[in-house]
């Protein structure tokens, strides 16, 4: 089975060369977007990741104060976010027409919204969940930068039954959701057959540069995770960087395959 790929974008940060190539680049900053990948074909509409918390004020602020760790002038400003009704709505689609939903890191610039997505069923790291609720083990975060309070709300509630825990899955034929970690202990790949050909995305690489280059991201929690993970991502038709900002020159319309 083959499914149509495309992406619609969602958030931009403005990021120095150390979250995003690892001991290079210096001085570098540019912009990584953040998108909503959206899959569609034998009568499913896949969502992967849900956007930043944008209508979740203190859940917002924590998302970008933890991004500003790094330096002052990261974070996603307001005015340049589209939340995922509004993405949608501009292919046709609403948050009831999603089928399933694909969390590709448990972290809130991905897990924002979910609680829109009441008709979906929600795939997320069993690792990067159990990271969260057993309490962070790298200590580095509070568990909202993981999930805003709200969607923590959901998924432990009335969402409960929705919510399954992925290792390595095939979740329908021809789309795999797999561990990675490299970025996050809930980081997630998705392998997804088109009509290109397999395309594989994760956000173990960043920028074109992580992949062509062989060279990680800065911002790594596993440099072992990467070199494990790194052939396997490779070995597709198409693998695409999953915040680098041309991928919207090289696909004007977001269409990939």
């Amino acid at each position: 089975m083959t499914y149509s790929l495309r992406v619609l974008y969602g958030a931009r940060q403005k990021s120095p060369s150390c979250v995003w190539y690892y001991i290079g680049k210096i001085g570098e900053w540019r912009d990584l977007y953040f998108y909503y990948w959206l899959i569609q074909g034998n009568g499913h509409v896949v969502l992967v990741d849900t956007g930043v918390p944008l209508n979740k004020p203190e859940d917002f602020d924590i998302l970008n104060r933890s991004h500003q760790y790094v330096h002052k002038d990261c974070g996603h400003p307001r005015e340049y976010v589209i939340e995922p009704q509004d993405a949608l709505a501009k292919v046709g689609l609403t948050p009831a027409d999603v089928t399933k939903v694909f969390i590709t890191s448990t972290s809130s610039y991905a897990t924002g919204n979910i609680e829109l997505f009441t008709n979906a069923d929600v795939y997320v790291s069993r690792l990067g969940w159990e990271n969260v609720t057993k309490g962070d083990t790298m200590g580095l975060y509070e568990n909202r930068v993981f999930f805003p309070k709200a969607t923590m709300a959901y998924l432990q509630g009335p969402g409960k039954a929705k919510l399954h825990l992925v290792d390595d899955e095939e979740i329908l034929p021809g789309l795999r959701f797999w561990w990675t970690g490299v970025h996050h202990r809930g980081s997630m790949a998705v392998t997804v057959q088109t009509a290109k050909g397999k395309v594989n995305f994760a956000d173990a690489a960043f920028v074109y540069e992580n992949l062509q280059e062989k060279r990680p991201i800065g911002c790594i929690e596993s440099m072992e995770e990467w070199n494990t993970v790194y052939p396997r991502l490779m070995d597709a038709d198409l693998v695409l960087p999953f915040h680098d900002s041309r991928l919207l020159e090289n696909y004007p319309d977001g269409v990939i395959a």
